[in-house]
């Protein structure tokens, strides 16, 4: 029997220009991705080495090295098995960027067509369609703004205008078809990324989501694969990110307007997850886009 999908909201709250991310999945505490779940986004999947078994909707299959994949917003995936050495890329893109009026742009009724069709899960086995998608990507993980949304497109037009080698033809289903009542989940995703940069209690939290704490943490593991700090830690982090690239705001000032009360907590979370420091991230932003550089997940 096919398991309830749960809405991974961490994916669509980290996604608003679109994410990019390396995972080696071979790792067995990578839980996220071995939970059925679904997000409001588009996901494109590169594997770069090894392999995976995965489940798309209802249906099983094996994606190999060198395979590109592309499922669409709400379609129920997760991965049942890899190999010891399996490593992928993920792009998601979030479908605030792909809602298009055919009527007034015929121009890109293909591009609509194509985001449709990606619902049913295609599938490219393309060395050079493979290579091609490797670059833009490398270059869209060290974009932003304008430059960042025209690199998805380009990520887009060329996987729209490559025939898939296969469709899966995943059946489109979210829970009833209809949006759920918020659950306490969702009340805390909600309440985290509404107040990320202020100085949070778990009590706080859980009573917004209407549970106690053990509750709380224990089913927010289980929806997200990851812990209440971790999402928080992230949602901090990118904050961060954001004002490093963007503003010449010093590094410490940075570190509380991100949420955090000590610098060197700030700058000891931001290398677990950048792996350079702060600075090293700020003094590199001008030449990242030449290097196949990734947000690590943890």
């Amino acid at each position: 029997m096919i398991k309830r999908p749960i809405r991974n909201q961490i994916v669509e709250h980290l996604s608003r220009l679109g994410e990019v991310s390396e995972h080696n999945i071979s790792r067995k505490d990578d839980t996220t991705a071995r939970t059925y779940h679904y997000h409001n986004t588009v996901e494109v999947i590169l594997i770069k080495s090894g392999w995976a078994e995965g489940l798309i909707g209802e249906i099983t299959g094996r994606l190999q090295q060198g395979t590109v994949a592309v499922l669409g917003s709400d379609v129920p995936h997760c991965v049942l098995r890899t190999s010891d050495d399996c490593s992928c890329i993920l792009v998601h893109i979030p479908t605030e960027l792909l809602i298009w009026d055919e009527d007034r742009f015929p121009e890109l009724a293909h591009g609509t067509t194509f985001i449709r069709n990606s619902k049913s899960g295609m599938i490219y086995k393309d060395a050079e369609l493979a290579r091609k998608t490797a670059r833009l990507v490398a270059r869209t993980a060290a974009a932003d703004g304008f430059m960042r949304i025209s690199l998805l497109m380009q990520l887009l037009h060329l996987l729209s205008t490559t025939p898939p080698t296969s469709t899966v033809l995943a059946e489109h289903h979210r829970p009833n078809g209809v949006k759920a009542e918020e659950t306490a989940i969702d009340k805390a995703y909600r309440y985290l990324y509404a107040h990320y940069r202020e100085q949070l209690t778990l009590s706080e939290l859980a009573s917004f989501a209407g549970l106690n704490s053990s509750a709380l943490c224990r089913s927010f593991k289980k929806a997200s694969g990851g812990t209440i700090g971790q999402y928080l830690s992230r949602l901090r982090i990118e904050y961060a990110c954001n004002l490093l690239l963007t503003t010449n705001t010093d590094v410490a000032r940075i570190a509380y307007k991100s949420g955090y009360n000590s610098y060197s907590h700030f700058c000891a979370q931001f290398k677990k997850h950048m792996k350079m420091s702060p600075t090293e991230y700020r003094q590199g932003a001008d030449t990242r886009h030449d290097k196949a550089y990734f947000t690590k997940k943890t």
